[in-house]
């Protein structure tokens, strides 16, 4: 009982709006109509009336100048007797025409000679001419005044003007004729225009009303929402077309409401699915680094309220790169995933484990009142991960290096927090691996220079910060200089001078080292074409990084330098590490190959600090082999590295490799070394690297000794 006056109310409301429209407009088309109807109705009164008053006023002076024209005639003779009595009846005939006022006839003279009124309440309408103020014409004259009409005519006898007569009519009766007349017209006007309307609303009524009952049907529609209605007007014209084109929109709107329903559920299933790819990640499910800044902002405010304590630990593996690059993504993942695992497995249930990207993990304590616990739980943590994992029959170890950072001890804000606990597994890589580091103020300055060395090598070639020196190789028989080793230097604009142990791991980690080693290539290749036009043959040896050497282009690119800068393929030598060449052997021995192949040398650099393995060693196409300084520097007395220094230079020899010793600092460890049969030395004690100019300075230098001995010896 309760809906029915509601419903009816409501839809009493719409019928009373629907009425107020079809009200509304149906006034603004009568209006329009019947202004225009009687606009022009009454420009046609007004033709009618001014074609009427201009027709009248013609009629009335063309009456009264005949009339004129027959009182002048008759009244002639008594004019030419100077008869008053006469003129004075001739005159007086004039009473006979109701409209005529009165008359004047005046002598030659200007002296009235006869006069006619006629005695009326309107007589001092006009009083003729003033004394003084008559005139003789020629011609007949006509002259309306406002309530007169004058005519001016003269009186002829025997064809000679002798008197002038003055007749004046009265207007009020053409003007009562006139206004009868605007009367009349207007009044029929009047009943048009009201018989117009009549008819107006009648044909309105048949227009209006099916526009009616459509626009009751769209508020039905647009106020329930019911696209099933259909307007039911039937209609041969214009409104029958807006009809069957409204119910035709309808029927698109419901198939299309029906279809965005569904597909209104298809996007909220998408979004919930998008929300969860955006904060979870899709290898090991974990949350994300999206998800931990959105919890750790919330997890902001708690702190500041509440007053709780969180430990974070920054967790990095230390040996994934290497099973990614040598295994390959799937098996990479599946390690990512039994490690994502295993840190679970080893975390309180309200601790959360979260994968920021790559080998890089973060685990929030919550509250875990003591450094002590936070540092028991990453211990735990270096425990677990360092069993060995199985992934598609592989075994692998990946140990793991973990920093941590407290709140508010350490950091008032969660992003404070992250940068104190990615700081501390800096120092823990630094500190060797597989450890944990807590978090000190000096940790954090290290990882912000980090970040400007970083920061700086961005743009150290632009800004023309970097530079090439080269260290002088020479031939150990003869001191005679032989080649060059390209050693990059680093002026920063604040730091001063990088050393390169610090900034070329970084530009390594930072994929700079692509570039910067390119550059390094084109500067060094254009300098020993110019030094070879001077010097003669020198050969240049130039170290090539491990993701330098793992770029898909980096064999064109040598090729395409060497070309550019006219250095022979056969004077570089690229100088690759043991560790490079274990990694990946079969793509090594492809890169290694073609390089061979385009005729440039390959040097084997700190040869015997890594595998040093002679099975390797025998399948590469290396043409020299380079003792690492580490066993130069105790040469020759410690017998141990003089052991090992003879069957590097033995093996050398019998594979037919050349050998380079680095880091000879005294005439013994030369002597010693040359003694042994290898080739070529280099260290302090014959130069330390030097810029471009310096160098060729020192080559000269030598080679002018060189020869100046050798002539000596000759003679």
């Amino acid at each position: 009982m309760s809906g029915k006056p509601h419903s009816s109310v409501k839809k009493g409301g719409k019928e009373m709006e629907s009425g107020l429209i079809k009200h509304t407009l149906e006034k603004k088309l009568t209006l329009v109509n019947l202004t225009a109807f009687s606009l022009a109705s009454t420009f046609g009164c007004l033709l009618i009336v001014v074609y009427f008053f201009i027709t009248l006023r013609a009629d009335l002076q063309r009456n009264t100048e005949i009339t004129a024209q027959v009182i002048s005639q008759n009244s002639a003779p008594a004019f030419l007797f100077m008869d008053d009595k006469s003129a004075n009846e001739v005159i007086k005939a004039l009473a006979q025409d109701q409209n005529v006022s009165g008359a004047d006839l005046y002598l030659s003279n200007q002296k009235l000679f006869a006069s006619y009124r006629r005695k009326t309440s309107s007589d001092t309408a006009w009083s003729g001419p003033a004394i003084g103020q008559t005139r003789s014409v020629s011609t007949m004259q006509a002259q309306f005044y406002r309530k007169y009409l004058e005519v001016v005519t003269p009186v002829l006898a025997e064809g000679n003007p002798v008197g002038t007569l003055y007749l004046y009519v009265d207007l009020a009766a053409s003007n009562q004729r006139i206004i009868n007349l605007v009367v009349i017209v207007f009044l029929g006007a009047f009943g048009a225009v009201l018989l117009a309307w009549g008819l107006l609303r009648r044909s309105l009524r048949g227009i209006l009303n099916p526009i009616n009952e459509l626009v009751l049907t769209m508020h039905d529609v647009s106020s329930n929402d019911d696209y099933t209605q259909r307007a039911s007007i039937r209609s041969n014209d214009e409104i029958g077309e807006l009809v069957e084109k409204f119910n035709f929109m309808l029927e698109q709107i419901q198939r299309r409401d029906t279809a965005l329903g569904k597909e209104l559920v298809e996007r909220k299933r998408a979004e919930i699915q998008l929300d969860h790819i955006a904060h979870y990640d899709s290898v090991t499910g974990l949350p994300n680094r999206h998800f931990f800044n959105r919890h750790t902002t919330e997890l902001d405010q708690k702190q500041v309220s509440s007053g709780v304590n969180f430990a974070l630990l920054f967790i990095d593996l230390d040996n994934f790169k290497y099973v990614n690059d040598t295994f390959g993504h799937r098996v990479g993942d599946l390690l990512l995933v039994a490690v994502a695992e295993r840190l679970q497995s080893a975390l309180r249930a309200r601790d959360l484990v979260v994968r920021l990207g790559g080998d890089e993990f973060s685990v929030l304590l919550d509250d875990p009142k003591y450094l002590e616990v936070a540092l028991r739980l990453a211990n735990k943590m270096l425990a677990v991960l360092s069993l060995p994992f199985n992934c598609e029959d592989h075994e692998f170890l990946v140990s793991a290096s973990i920093g941590v950072a407290l709140m508010p001890e350490h950091a008032s804000r969660f992003d404070e927090l992250l940068s104190c606990a990615d700081a501390a597994m800096y120092a823990a890589k630094a500190m060797g691996k597989n450890n944990v580091q807590v978090w000190t103020p000096e940790m954090s300055k290290r990882t912000a220079q980090r970040f400007t060395i970083e920061s700086g090598l961005r743009h150290a070639i632009e800004n023309g910060e970097l530079e090439v020196y080269y260290q002088p190789i020479m031939h150990l028989a003869s001191e005679r200089i032989a080649g060059m080793e390209a050693l990059l230097r680093w002026k920063h604009p604040v730091l001063g001078f990088v050393s390169p142990v610090e900034f070329i791991p970084i530009a390594e980690e930072s994929k700079l080292i692509v570039s910067i080693g390119e550059w390094v290539l084109q500067q060094a290749c254009s300098q020993a074409k110019l030094w070879q036009s001077r010097f003669g043959h020198l050969f240049i040896a130039v170290n090539v990084s491990a993701r330098q050497f793992r770029d898909p282009g980096f064999a064109d690119n040598v090729e395409r330098i060497v070309k550019e800068t006219g250095c022979p393929p056969n004077v570089l030598e690229l100088e690759v590490t043991e560790t490079m060449l274990m990694s990946q052997t079969t793509e090594t021995m492809m890169i290694l190959n073609d390089l061979s192949g385009r005729g440039f040398q390959l040097s084997l650099d700190d040869f015997g600090t890594g595998y040093s393995s002679l099975a390797y060693l025998k399948r590469f196409p290396i043409n020299k082999l380079k003792i690492d300084r580490s066993f130069v520097s105790d040469l020759p007395h410690d017998k141990d590295d003089a052991a090992i220094a003879q069957v590097i230079v033995s093996l050398s020899n019998h594979m037919g490799m050349r050998v380079v010793a680095e880091g000879i600092e005294t005439p013994e460890q030369a002597h010693f070394l040359r003694e042994l049969g290898c080739t070529y030395g280099q260290g302090f004690l014959f130069s330390q690297p030097l810029p471009a100019g310096r160098f060729e300075a020192f080559a000269e230098k030598n080679l002018e000794l060189h020869a100046a001995t050798h002539i000596s010896s000759a003679a």
